[in-house]
């Protein structure tokens, strides 16, 4: 493994380690800390607003630095030092905002990290799916030692978790090689919210696609937030249900490994139709309360539904895209992604309350409609190997 691959392949495997700690620890804090539910939903949802508000800003911005890994360590460096007020913050205001702070800017940074690990793939010649997939690992990693350590130090243990966290994210940023490539030549990309090169490269054949994937990456935030939910209501013990996320998200890092293979024999366009096949098998299935087994074979399913979607999505957008606005449009696609999550999960959470596990047609219906902006991106421009 190369010095640049690997120092990439560390920044990943550090990267999720604060989304472990939140997603494991934060909604039980914050009602320890007397944070009423709506408060803890506010909390949980400004900074996805401040990613939709600011994210194709600041892909613009990194563009135009003389290199990507600057705007990266400006982002996870505000996120740590903001991390450390956590602990003073004691009323509803002062911990929305801290914790804003905490998470906006690295989520900002996020898709500039994307489209820079994969402009350095492509150049150097290694697999961004194998470094992704380190990303998985980590961030199950930190899961079950939030878990432990919390169990064994206490709730305050979240906070210095956070804060390790997001310092071993900015660490892992500042030994990160130089991403751009010195000797390509750039241009100013010109425009108004988009630049008109961004505009230009998201044709009809190429935004169909790109949307699908999206639709598709929500489906599995509706996962994340009422899956453990619904599996306890039919009987699953607490044990049970974490073998079953691990076990889906062990899947989908054994296929980002795989993935050089995988993206050299199918266009990433046939990879994303093939996401929303799977996605509407996997999402019928989670209607019919099935027996334990067949859950299983689900989520090895997310193998092919996220990673295939994702991943795909990433790499033709890098294809049909120049460098000069590689961070500019993966932040496009985030926030596409961040936009119908929220949609979605809010929808489905209606909807669950109203009609419990039949609310899955909801994502159902939205990966037949996934599959048809892709067949008809498919009808418009055939794949080829620029795909």
């Amino acid at each position: 493994m190369s010095k640049p691959e690997f120092a990439a392949t560390r920044y990943y495997a550090l990267a999720f380690w604060a989304p472990a700690v939140t997603v494991t620890y934060l909604p039980i804090w914050l009602n320890e800390r007397g944070i009423s539910d709506a408060g803890i939903g506010l909390i949980n949802t400004l900074p996805m607003a401040g990613m939709l508000l600011f994210s194709v800003l600041v892909g613009r911005l990194a563009d135009r630095a003389p290199d990507w890994k600057q705007a990266i360590m400006l982002g996870t460096g505000l996120a740590a030092f903001s991390s450390l007020l956590l602990g003073l913050a004691e009323d509803f205001w002062m911990i929305l905002l801290v914790w804003t702070m905490a998470t906006l800017p690295a989520g900002l940074v996020s898709p500039v990290a994307d489209a820079a690990t994969m402009r350095l793939s492509l150049r150097l010649g290694f697999s961004f799916g194998a470094v992704r997939a380190w990303g998985t690992i980590g961030f199950l990693a930190m899961c079950f030692v939030t878990g432990y350590v919390v169990l064994w130090l206490g709730a305050s243990a979240f906070v210095w978790l956070i804060a390790l966290a997001c310092f071993s994210r900015f660490l892992a940023a500042v030994g990160l090689p130089r991403l751009r490539d010195a000797d390509q030549p750039r241009t100013k990309a010109e425009g108004a919210f988009l630049s008109r090169d961004v505009i230009a490269a998201f044709r009809p054949w190429v935004l169909l696609p790109v949307i699908a994937g999206a639709i598709l990456f929500a489906n599995h935030m509706v996962m994340n937030a009422f899956s453990s939910l619904v599996w306890k209501q039919q009987g699953l013990s607490e044990s049970t249900i974490g073998v079953l996320i691990a076990l889906g998200a062990g899947a989908e890092a054994a296929t980002m490994f795989a993935w050089k293979r995988i993206n050299i024999r199918f266009a990433a366009r046939v990879l994303i139709l093939m996401a929303g096949i799977v996605s509407v098998v996997r999402w019928v299935g989670m209607t019919l309360s099935p027996p334990l087994w067949v859950i299983v074979l689900m989520q090895l399913g997310q193998a092919v539904t996220f990673t295939f979607s994702y991943l795909g999505c990433l790499y033709f957008i890098a294809k049909r895209t120049s460098e000069d606005i590689s961070a500019e449009a993966q932040s496009l696609f985030g926030v596409m992604m961040q936009g119908f999550s929220i949609l979605i999960v809010a929808s489905f959470g209606i909807a669950f309350g109203v009609v419990g596990v039949n609310a899955f047609w909801i994502c159902v219906a939205l990966s037949a409609l996934a599959i048809l902006m892709v067949q008809i991106s498919l009808r418009m421009r055939g794949p080829d190997p620029s795909d």
